[in-house]
């Protein structure tokens, strides 16, 4: 066994700790409005420090036919043509008369579910409206920017008006997805840099205060001169748009990943090693050395349509690997590019919201989902790697300095260690290394807490992810793989697919230093939780002022079940829920055995025409429980 001491001195001089990696996304907006990617929005802001920001291609060229192009194996990218508008594109048309119009109705159905789930756009200009390209072969390209700044205009402008301006000064508007795909760009960038002018002066002309930036290049060659060459432009080239000198940009985007399949990866260095060649270049240009840094698609591998039947080894994706890497690529971004690089660091995007690409039950794409029958199906299953940034989400606003005098630390194992308020401590565990065996370097992590404050009571919560916890792959192996599983063999998954307790909740009283070993297998990532009492609200908080919702549908066994929904809880010492049900007016009784790691549940105890009625309460880490909601009633 590996032993590591790990000390914190919990008064020391903090760092601002802005949590950048609340972004995630999928290939295609036509994808939001269908049934599967509602019911994943609805799992996905379930549980406090949710996903912020949502990105996704195609918001200008929407087709308004949902996942039809993927599920009929046209493309995984959700068009007729891949990385093309094609001709399905509905929203930018003509009239009669020859002047521009549009249907907003599509994109008002896309931004309205994410902005009710409590997120944000980032809007991506991409792909070209094909009522406005140049040309079939050049579909990339406006037939005039003018045209295209009074599009993007209409756009902007819709939605200040919808959402209203403090919403949208929220959003970001980016240019592009990787332009230096298009040969044309790449040959000769000015077309590009001329539709970023005009970009830019279309959203600024709506409010001077909205953010707009890019260039979302790949990590390699073409890339990085495409990048050097849009920084240069913006920093003093003549603008195509003003006739002025340079371009404004709020934010500077790159896509750096962890491999390539069938090449590379997963390997931690590799991203790591793009994003500072990268930084490299940024630094070259002084100008933009505070503006807001993102890398906007920081996933583990490219790829992400492809998953086991293309490469056994993807099946990462569907085990506790998963986490541990987003865990440790995390605490990298602190210590690389934000410590040692001076990055203002802004959006990590894990880009890993393709539940239309994970076709079938743990079939290894990049998403947070699995579904429980062959897509399009609204039955699914949290991945461990949703527990990763359920786990993150606990972690505090401000980062603490680790003691530890070790070449390993941050390399093969790490602490991050936060802050939230004035005395509430999260504390983020992990042991990894790239490569794939988990069967190797077992570590004991020793941490030590100085300086806590003795007249305070802490409770202590240590939740985990590994190969036996937050981990419904792992339950499914324990099983046996079967498939198609039987209701049992669903409840049993469900029960275990949230960010779930290693041990009983502690208590830590009248001391002023806090001690605790903790053993973690290859790829485990853990989460210490001290919230100190005096720093919770009463019991009686938000839940009692709500009612459940409760949704009927059909199970993928064919039978009714009820989707139960709740706003979740923001306290610190969250254990979880428990749920009750009552049945024609009886008493309630819990549904749950285990407290409910989010804030909902489907329960597929029930039959057809009779009445039910739930009711939730939350659980915290001194064992008392919430006052009970109102009820929230449904007839099966």
């Amino acid at each position: 066994m590996i032993v590591k001491s790990v000390s914190i001195d919990v008064q020391g001089q903090g760092k601002p700790f802005p949590h950048f990696f609340r972004a995630t996304g999928y290939a295609n907006a036509d994808y939001t409005y269908t049934p599967p990617l509602r019911r994943m929005y609805d799992c996905l802001s379930s549980y406090a420090g949710h996903p912020l920001y949502m990105r996704l291609h195609n918001i200008f060229s929407l087709h308004g036919k949902g996942d039809y192009y993927v599920v009929n194996g046209v493309s995984d990218y959700g068009n007729p043509i891949i990385n093309g508008s094609g001709d399905a594109d509905i929203v930018v048309t003509y009239d009669d008369a020859g002047n521009l119009k549009y249907d907003w109705e599509l994109v008002d159905r896309v931004y309205d579910i994410i902005v009710d789930h409590g997120m944000h756009p980032i809007v991506e200009a991409v792909y070209m409206p094909s009522a406005i390209r140049k040309s079939e072969q050049d579909y990339n390209m406006p037939a005039s920017n003018a045209l295209w700044a009074t599009v993007v205009r209409a756009f902007v402008l819709h939605w200040a008006e919808r959402y209203g301006v403090e919403e949208v000064l929220t959003w970001y508007f980016e240019i592009c997805n990787e332009p230096e795909q298009y040969p044309n760009w790449n040959s000769d960038p000015s077309s590009f840099f001329a539709l970023y002018d005009y970009f830019e002066r279309a959203v600024h002309s709506v409010d001077s205060r909205f953010k707009v930036g890019g260039p979302a290049v790949q990590q390699w060659e073409d890339g990085h001169r495409l990048f050097e060459k849009f920084l240069a432009h913006c920093d003093g080239g003549v603008n195509y748009c003003t006739g002025d000198y340079g371009s404004r940009i709020d934010f500077i985007s790159v896509h750096c990943k962890g491999g390539i399949p069938g090449q590379v990866g997963p390997s931690m260095d590799y991203m790591f090693n793009s994003l500072r060649e990268y930084i490299a270049i940024l630094k070259r240009f002084p100008r933009f050395a505070d503006t807001e840094f993102f890398n906007d698609e920081s996933d583990i591998v490219w790829d992400g349509n492809r998953g086991i039947a293309y490469k056994s080894w993807l099946n990462f994706r569907n085990t506790h690997y998963a986490p541990g890497f987003v865990c440790k690529m995390i605490h990298t971004y602190c210590s690389v590019v934000q410590d040692e690089l001076g990055v203002n660091l802004s959006i990590v995007d894990s880009d890993n919201c393709h539940l239309t690409w994970e076709k079938s039950f743990f079939s290894g794409n990049r998403s947070q989902f699995t579904p429980l029958a062959g897509a399009p199906c609204t039955d699914i299953i949290r991945k461990p790697m949703f527990n990763a940034f359920q786990l993150l989400g606990r972690l505090g606003d401000e980062r603490l300095a680790v003691d530890v005098a070790d070449d390993e630390f941050g390399v093969k194992y790490g602490v991050l260690a936060t802050k939230a308020g004035r005395s509430d401590y999260a504390l983020m565990v992990w042991n990894f290394e790239d490569g794939l065996d988990s069967d190797v370097n077992e570590r004991t992590i020793r941490l030590k807490l100085d300086h806590l404050d003795a007249g305070s009571v802490y409770d202590v919560l240590h939740f985990r992810i590994d190969a036996d916890h937050s981990n419904a792959y792992g339950q499914w192996l324990a099983m046996g793989r079967p498939y198609p599983l039987s209701a049992e063999q669903i409840a049993v998954l469900r029960e275990h697919d949230g960010l779930e307790l290693y041990e009983d909740p502690d208590v830590c009283t009248g001391r002023t230093t806090f001690e605790k070993s903790i053993g973690l297998p290859m790829h485990a990532v853990s989460l210490v939780l001290l919230v100190r009492r005096s720093e919770c609200s009463a019991p009686k908080e938000s839940l009692v002022d709500q009612s459940p919702a409760c949704q009927i549908e059909r199970s993928v066994l064919d039978v009714p079940q009820v989707y139960v929904s709740w706003k979740y809880s923001e306290r610190k010492d969250l254990v979880g829920y428990r749920l009750y049900r009552s049945l024609a007016g009886g008493p309630y009784t819990p549904v749950n055995t285990k407290p409910i790691a989010g804030s909902y549940y489907v329960d597929s105890a029930v039959e057809p025409g009779r009445t039910y009625a739930y009711v939730v309460s939350a659980i915290y880490a001194d064992g008392n429980e919430s006052l009970r909601s109102m009820a929230g009633e449904v007839t099966v």
